[in-house]
């Protein structure tokens, strides 16, 4: 398998680049030579109107990174073994959006919108459900067409339950059409909506969650990526597992308070950055702890910011998992431990990149449904749930290996399940189910002939390019732009504008390691330019405006 060998990035000051008999630097790279000054804008500028509106809604001064790029296509950030899904382009994009209820869901089947539809649309049309009033200052707009008319519903639905195949866009189900057969079944006796996009880029879980429960962009709810900047510092979007950046309240956040905190509302999902779809329980006031159960704990407990949210102890001795690994064991063909001939844990442990923890938590969300009365009483509660090993397996294996599609036919069993178990105990007519993804999925690069920018070497090449070192340079980075260290920018001069200008000329073979040669395959393609646009974040206006008078 091809690999690329990435560099340290504790490389130091007094690299020169020197320019060989062959036409590399010396190294292996290709001219190494930056873009001409503006270059930035001039490229930038090119951007498809409907992509830079995607970057620009996932944009807030002051958080989002102080640099950001756009990979040439069919180019993406990752190496030959994983691959990323951040951007605003179609692949990553398009999701699924499927309603199912009932008696509140209409059996249009497939629909498509004559509007943009967008995740934004999820909090809404659950408000119209709950008979809510929603902000109308947000750009989400309840799918009215969907759901039966409000004068012919018995009364709401007693539970409303929002489910999240994380990474699971339209370009991972088209890849295995056929690994989901209870999703299609309750797409064609519910309403699929067609069309429906993230709506914003970066396309990552903290933000794209976020506009799930708020109904708003990250330029309005604040959680922007995984990484935010606050003044001088660079945290997590959901530092010490709390809300601290979401700016807007969730639907859940406004429906609880309309109950006297009588709703039951509650989330189960990998880690804190999937907070942003159900809201800040106790954070906020007038709020309460609603129930939050993330699975990050390392050690088979679950996790949760109990100052803020309600953690039920019992969960942690849920029994079952051995009973689930043994199902996924078997569900390959061959009873040898293994699942597809990979490791499966021994232990109860999440976040494994194997189908083993899709069914458990749904017998922990059972347990928990069960135990506290979720969809027990006309008060309608609330439900948000992440499955998150559809991602992993994306990121570990790719989506179009044949994991991708064992897990995706593990998920849609868990699906089936959920639904029969919901069917069961809150009762037929009484419920609500509603089905998305928050991004798309990458493919193997050689599959599409891409390059995977190693991030590594390209901030090595950028900090030599300004004589300081890596360590120094950068706080953060992700596949859609880098946060520096404001006092080495303002110590060693740094140019954002220049160094954007840096982006746009850089090349493959730039991008190959120091002392390699580009793989066989790629060595006539090393003067291709890995970068679409590349911009400061302070300038990002005027690439807008650029935008809209070429348009």
């Amino acid at each position: 398998m091809l690999a690329v060998l990435l560099v340290s990035a504790l490389a130091v000051v007094g690299y020169t680049r020197v320019v060989g008999d062959d036409g590399t630097n010396g190294n292996g790279n290709g001219n190494g030579s930056p873009g001409s000054p503006g270059a930035w804008l001039a490229a930038s500028c090119q951007t498809p109107p409907d992509e830079f509106r995607a970057v620009v809604r996932g944009t807030v001064q002051g958080r989002t990174a102080d640099l950001q790029f756009l990979p040439r296509l069919p180019h993406s950030f990752g190496d030959f073994r994983k691959t990323t899904h951040s951007g605003p382009w179609d692949f990553l994009q398009r999701v699924p959006l499927v309603l199912y209820g009932p008696g509140y869901i209409a059996p249009r089947g497939d629909l498509e919108l004559a509007r943009e539809t967008t995740v934004a649309d999820i909090a809404p049309t659950v408000a119209e459900l709950l008979g809510l009033e929603f902000p109308d200052d947000r750009p989400g707009r309840a799918i009215t067409e969907a759901l039966v008319p409000r004068v012919n519903r018995a009364e709401p639905p007693r539970l409303i339950v929002l489910v999240v195949w994380d990474g699971a866009g339209y370009n991972v189900l088209e890849q295995w059409p056929d690994a989901w057969p209870r999703l299609a079944r309750l797409m064609r006796r519910g309403t699929s909506v067609r069309g429906v996009e993230v709506g914003s880029s970066p396309s990552v879980t903290p933000a794209i969650h976020a506009t799930m429960g708020t109904g708003a962009f990250p330029r309005q709810h604040g959680v922007v990526d995984i990484p935010v900047r606050t003044g001088e510092k660079v945290l997590d979007a959901f530092p010490d597992k709390a809300p601290r950046f979401l700016e807007l309240p969730t639907v859940a956040d406004l429906y609880d308070p309309t109950t006297n905190n009588a709703s039951l509302v509650g989330l189960m999902a990998e880690r804190a950055w999937h907070l942003g779809m159900m809201g800040s329980g106790a954070y906020i006031e007038g709020g309460d702890k609603d129930y939050a159960v993330m699975t990050q704990g390392g050690d088979g407990r679950f996790i949760a910011n109990t100052d803020y949210y309600k953690l039920p102890r019992y969960l942690d001795r849920v029994p079952g998992y051995e009973l689930d690994r043994e199902l996924v064991d078997r569900a390959d063909g061959v009873d040898d431990g293994l699942w597809m001939g990979h490791e499966m844990p021994a232990e109860k442990e999440a976040g494994g990149a194997d189908p083993v923890w899709s069914h458990y938590q749904l017998r922990v969300l059972k347990a928990l449904w069960e135990r506290e009365g979720f969809g027990r009483d006309a008060i309608p509660d609330l439900f948000f749930t992440n499955f998150k090993e559809i991602d992993l397996v994306g990121h570990a294996y790719n989506m179009i290996e044949p994991e991708m599609e064992s897990t995706l036919r593990h998920n849609d069993r868990v699906l089936g399940d959920l639904v029969e178990h919901l069917d069961t105990t809150v009762g037929r007519n009484r419920w609500v189910l509603a089905l998305t993804a928050d991004h798309g999925s990458g493919p193997d690069p050689r599959s599409i002939d891409s390059w995977p920018i190693s991030m590594p070497q390209l901030q090595v090449d950028l900090a030599l390019e300004y004589g300081v070192r890596v360590g120094p340079l950068f706080q953060a980075q992700r596949p859609t732009g880098m946060w520096f260290k404001p006092d080495v920018v303002r110590d060693a001069g740094i140019d954002l504008e220049d160094a954007a200008d840096f982006l746009i000329g850089y090349t493959l073979g730039d991008n190959v390691p120091d002392g390699k040669r580009a793989p066989r395959g790629y060595r006539d393609r090393v003067d291709e330019r890995l970068f679409a646009a590349a911009f400061p974040t302070n300038r990002i206006e005027d690439v807008a405006s650029c935008i809209r008078a070429r348009s």
